[in-house]
């Protein structure tokens, strides 16, 4: 950060800066530090918001972390579009904490209810939000 301002400064004193230009600087810099000690700065990066609208107009819920960033809505025209992992038996789930999962699809009448990870009986299957009525527990997708 020193070295910026060091360049600032002689840039100013060598004319090659205008006063205006540097004003713009430091404004910018004394925005991006208020925006990133608030936490838009880690939000902003995890997904656009071309992003966000792109997975609205397929269907799915805009995801902020985790393994995918378009969750698979049960009202989605075309469920095939939010498959993970360039494996179509895998889909992007919402998590009941929110975040996104990469998760195996199976029938709806072999996979556990739940209300958040720890009723899952087996350590790899998350909770997630699916069309069976109610979270159910699901395993991760298998790497091919």
């Amino acid at each position: 950060m020193f070295e910026d301002l060091d360049e600032l400064a002689r840039g100013l004193a060598e004319n090659d800066i205008s006063r205006r230009q540097a004003l713009k600087w430091a404004g910018y810099s004394v925005l991006g530090a208020s925006l990133s000690s608030m936490g838009f700065a880690d939000t902003a990066e995890a997904l656009s918001r071309k992003a966000r609208r792109r997975c609205r107009r397929k269907g799915g819920t805009p995801l902020a972390a985790g393994d995918c960033h378009c969750g698979l809505n049960c009202d989605a025209p075309d469920p095939t579009k939010f498959a993970c992992q360039d494996n179509p038996n895998c889909r992007c789930f919402q998590t009941t904490d929110g975040s996104g999962f990469c998760g195996s699809l199976q029938n709806c009448n072999v996979l556990q209810s739940c209300t958040e990870n720890a009723d899952c009986e087996f350590g790899s299957e998350v909770c997630v939000q699916t069309c069976c009525g109610s979270p159910r527990c699901v395993s991760p997708c298998l790497s091919d």
